[in-house]
């Protein structure tokens, strides 16, 4: 019997899917010959051409947590040159103090004999001298770019430099159109404020083997900040230090800039600017960036009070500790991407009669222009529909384009993985206001390959019929008025690259921004080669 169960219930889904995936224009009862013709139910499937274009936008909305750095030219796509600026996350409990060694900036107060050395009004001390700072002051800062993904070749020479942002600009304050990869970042950039630089590969040779084999490990590029900052950082701990210490008698005198993100970058460092210099051949996936200190202490007193050593630097140094802190860049705080292009065959894609194109971050993009008028006249006008009394209903819309990986070699790597169809018209907001697809007038559609050609891709959408009718009832169409759209309306929809961030359990969507990473497809145009296959029922007293 489970034999037989089993064999029936395959044909059974056999037989469903030819009827909902059937292409024929006039079928005329599908599906309705099980039914008793008492019934006044008829289910039909048609095919809908979709018409698609190519279309350009020459900048993409590009605030990011893992923007691209570097410069590549691409045989098939031009030149790419992408830079970026990042924010750091300010704590209002930072400070550089000697007796805890652990790998962060959120400690207790600094204890340190630095404010007499460096040439402050008093001597009288209040709190507890746990330990001090070497020669009072920082060993080195530095910069540290960690990547986790390179494009091109990973031993091309490369140099970036470092500048600082201009204080005065107020980027909590910036519009959502600033943040856009054709963003001049010269207007937030201090050009007389540049902290350094540094010639890299990608393939990370800086680092030594010991290093890149540890399991932790991730590639990172280590530019040293010039002296000048580093002694003002140095400063600002130390007055913050004391700002914070209310047995001192003076910690009403000196402002704590950490105590909020504001002062620290209207007084000590607004962001950075981080832009390629030199070379053609590599760009990398910016993973995390951070502004490291090292320096050295040494232990006045023990805990218990007993004198350790003197302050003189000839004394042991078994009691001389190195430390490293750092401040990063997090979600919290502002960080953008900026990208020039050179395509230089960029009129003979638009212009391409059999293939549309979509990449990231070059802003080419797909248009189909989706057929909402005619799904609707077509249900509403079958010959078989009372329209006194009768309804329909749309069962599907299924949707899917075939698509092929461009030739080149940046762009030929990496098949453009998701693909969001949004109005074209609401293309710039829907990722300004952090939008996620509804399903009901946005979507997406992720692609898998042709298991007979690996050349081939298709962009599943799956079954439309709740973005048809939202569409339709967005744009004026009202069902209980028993009224139609025009047979010949349609909704342009962008077809652009995405990136979704979903729950791990229950796949929900989280987030959506706009996907940065080097891809593209060639999507088939002309012939019909994008369809709808749609299926509807008409219900009740039939003609």
């Amino acid at each position: 019997m489970k034999t037989i169960f089993d064999r029936s219930l395959w044909l059974w889904i056999g037989a469903l899917f030819v009827a909902l995936t059937s292409c024929e224009d006039n079928m005329e009862k599908v599906g309705a010959s099980t039914l008793p013709e008492t019934d006044g139910i008829v289910m039909k499937t048609v095919t809908v051409p979709v018409e698609s274009r190519s279309a350009y936008r020459d900048s993409i909305y590009v605030r990011t947590g893992y923007p691209l750095l570097g410069r590549l030219s691409d045989p098939e796509f031009g030149e790419i040159e992408a830079s970026y600026l990042a924010q750091f996350y300010s704590s209002s409990e930072f400070t550089l103090n000697g007796y805890n060694s652990a790998d962060s900036c959120i400690f207790d107060l600094l204890r340190t004999s630095a404010p007499a050395a460096l040439g402050y009004k008093w001597d009288d001390f209040k709190y507890i001298p746990w330990d001090s700072i070497c020669g009072n002051q920082l060993d080195s800062m530095t910069l540290r770019i960690y990547y986790q993904t390179y494009y091109g070749d990973s031993l091309t020479p490369m140099k970036l430099s470092v500048w600082g942002l201009d204080p005065d600009v107020e980027f909590e304050a910036l519009s959502e159109k600033e943040f856009y990869s054709n963003t001049d970042f010269s207007k937030f950039t201090d050009e007389e404020n540049f902290l350094g630089s540094k010639g890299y590969t990608s393939a990370d040779r800086a680092n030594s083997d010991s290093v890149r084999s540890l399991s932790t490990y991730m590639p990172f590029i280590e530019i040293k900040l010039n002296d000048a900052l580093k002694d003002k950082f140095y400063r600002a701990a130390v007055e913050a230090a004391i700002s914070r210490d209310e047995d001192n008698p003076h910690h009403g005198d000196y402002q704590d800039v950490f105590k909020s993100s504001s002062a620290f970058r209207k007084n000590l460092l607004s962001g950075i600017c981080v832009k390629p210099t030199f070379g053609d051949g590599s760009l990398i996936k910016v993973y995390y960036t951070a502004i490291y200190f090292f320096y050295s202490s040494f232990h006045k007193y023990d805990e218990d009070g007993s004198l350790l050593r003197n302050f003189d630097d000839s004394a042991d140094s078994t009691y001389v500790t190195k430390h490293t802190k750092y401040i990063a860049v997090t979600p919290d705080v502002i960080q953008m991407s900026g990208y020039s292009f050179d395509d230089p065959d960029k009129a003979t894609r638009l212009a391409d009669k059999d293939t549309t194109y979509v990449s990231s971050p070059e802003g080419y993009y797909t248009i189909v222009d989706f057929p909402v008028g005619k799904i609707i006249s077509t249900m509403m006008n079958d010959p078989l529909r009372d329209v006194s009394d009768s309804s329909y209903f749309l069962n599907a819309a299924n949707f899917y384009l075939q698509g092929y990986k461009p030739k080149g070699v940046l762009m030929n790597a990496t098949p453009t993985p998701t693909l969001l169809m949004v109005e074209n018209s609401e293309l710039g907001t829907f990722f300004e206001n952090s939008k996620t697809p509804d399903y009901e007038t946005t979507t997406v559609g992720s692609y898998v390959a042709d298991s007979t050609d690996e050349k081939v891709y298709y962009y599943n959408f799956g079954n439309l019929n709740s973005l048809v009718l939202g569409l339709a009832e967005k744009h004026g169409w009202v069902k209980e008025d028993n009224t139609s759209l025009p047979e010949n309306y349609t909704v342009p929809m962008a077809l652009v690259p995405v990136e979704l961030n979903t729950n791990s359990t229950y796949g929900t969507i989280l987030s959506s921004s706009t996907y940065i990473l080097p891809s593209a497809m060639k999507l088939k145009r002309g012939d019909n080669a994008q369809q709808l296959q749609v299926v509807y029922t008409i219900e009740g007293r039939l003609k």
